[in-house]
Order: structure tokens, then sequence, then C-alpha cells
């Protein structure tokens, strides 16, 4: 593999990049949720919140966690859902494919994707270990 995917504060810094602009907030919570949930922005359509930050999507019966729960809280993904959001689905994508396309969103949706699988695998191999049972020891005075 020769392409190295963003580091995380590189996708942070675009999103925030985007979200304090007026006109790109709605793409910039598209692009929080690709980041965070690792989701194909076609495949977002018709999704819906769990009681955490999971959500579900129509065609999958497990939920998906942000592999990043503090972006799924930094970003406001579920305070900051555009309104009318359904009505807008496809307009809002495309834009984001524009932006991307004309360089005026530094990273596309493949390097998000990229980012999202290299960090699950990393992160699936890093398993917690299991706390270690210390024996008591005690110290004798003769």
């Amino acid at each position: 593999m020769t392409q190295q995917p963003p580091i995380d504060q590189r996708i942070v810094d675009e999103y925030f990049r985007l979200a304090t602009n007026k006109k790109t907030k709605n793409l910039a919570w598209l692009y929080g949720m690709i980041a965070t949930y690792g989701i194909q922005p076609d495949s977002l359509k018709l999704f819906r919140w769990g009681s955490d930050d999971e959500i579900y999507l129509q065609n999958k019966k497990k939920a998906i966690y942000p592999l990043h729960p503090q972006w799924a809280i930094l970003f406001e993904l579920k305070e900051k859902k555009p309104q009318k959001l359904y009505d807008s689905w496809d307009k809002i994508c495309s834009e984001l494919y524009r932006q991307m396309a004309f360089r005026k969103v530094e990273l596309n949706v493949t390097d998000l994707l990229l980012a999202h699988t290299m960090r699950s695998k990393m992160y699936g191999k890093l398993k917690p270990q299991p706390a270690l049972q210390l024996s008591p020891v005690f110290a004798g005075v003769s």
C-alpha cells in the first residue's frame, strides 16, 4: 500500500474549517459523519441514531459505532444534523463531492474511508490486556 491515511488532526482541522463557514456547515456535518463512522455518503441517507452515538443503517441490523467516540461529541453530529436532511440529501452529497473535486475540501471521501479502515484494523489488533492479578505481599519484620 503506497497511500498513507491522513492523520486525525488533519481530519479534525478540515472539519472545523468547513463548520465555521455558513455555506459549508451542512457539508461539515456530512464530512464528520463519514470520518467518524467510515460510511459512504449514499449509505448514510436513511440512518437513525441509537441511544448513544451509534447509528443504524436501513439495510443493516447491527449498530455502527464511531471509531473515535469523542468525534461524535466534538463534531456535535446529533445536534448539528441539518434540518430537512432527507429532502436535500442528494444536493448535500453532490455539493460535498463537487467541493472535493475542486480541492476546496482537502481530504476526499476515499481519504476519510481509508483512514477509518486503517485505524479500525489497527485498533482491532490492540485488544485490552486483562488486569494483572497480584498476590498480596507481606513484609515481615524479624
